[in-house]
């Protein structure tokens, strides 16, 4: 049964979170109004709150957000990420989110 209120977007944008005093640069994996799959080689424990930044074009939207679960990826030396972490967004209201999000639906 699927638990999502929003539909989620295939979107890859750059992204960097902060986590524990440490930055990590990585991608998008898809996206909602109130939420982010960030495709990451390091994912975070659920649980805990973290800081967000995406490049877009011209912009850097500044998200904070609370990590609702993680899967570590299967293969470490794969170019390719498998893992990640779902992140519900404290303040997903802001416009250059939003219109962001939302240019696609």
């Amino acid at each position: 049964m699927e638990k999502r209120r929003d539909n989620r977007i295939k979107k890859k944008l750059p992204v960097r979170f902060y986590y524990d005093g440490t930055s990590f640069h990585s991608v998008t994996g898809d996206m909602s109004r109130r939420g982010i799959f960030i495709k990451t080689l390091h994912p975070c424990p659920p649980g805990q709150g973290i800081n967000i930044e995406i490049d877009d074009k011209n912009q850097r939207i500044i998200l904070a957000g609370f990590i609702r679960w993680s899967k570590k990826d299967s293969d470490p030396q794969s170019c390719v990420y498998t893992g990640g972490m779902g992140v519900q967004l404290l303040n997903y209201q802001k416009p250059e989110y939003q219109s962001l999000v939302c240019e696609t639906y």
